[in-house]
């Protein structure tokens, strides 16, 4: 197993967004309790609040990188990664 260093700013990053995740539910139930009826706009305005709450693992297991990690491998395994690499358009900085 790789053993992970100590990263304080990773950990300030990942606690910053939870309590901005969890403070939108706040201001959210606010708009939502403004609202004389209960739509379909104002139930996909919950959609901020539902995914800066679901970022909040994301983000604090690093799914991002594993499922990067997961794509190569699978790549790899199936002989395209060649292929799909060669076939993409190059970004130059």
């Amino acid at each position: 197993m790789q053993q992970q260093h100590e990263d304080t700013g990773f950990a300030i990053r990942v606690g910053l967004l939870a309590v901005i995740a969890f403070m939108s539910w706040p201001v959210w139930m606010a708009i939502v309790a403004g609202q004389r009826s209960f739509t379909m706009a104002v139930a996909w305005s919950a959609a901020v609040p539902v995914l800066l709450t679901l970022m909040v693992p994301f983000v604090a297991f690093r799914c991002a990188e594993r499922i990067h990690h997961a794509a190569t491998r699978l790549e790899h395994t199936l002989h395209i990664d060649t292929f799909v690499h060669d076939h993409m358009p190059h970004r130059h900085a």
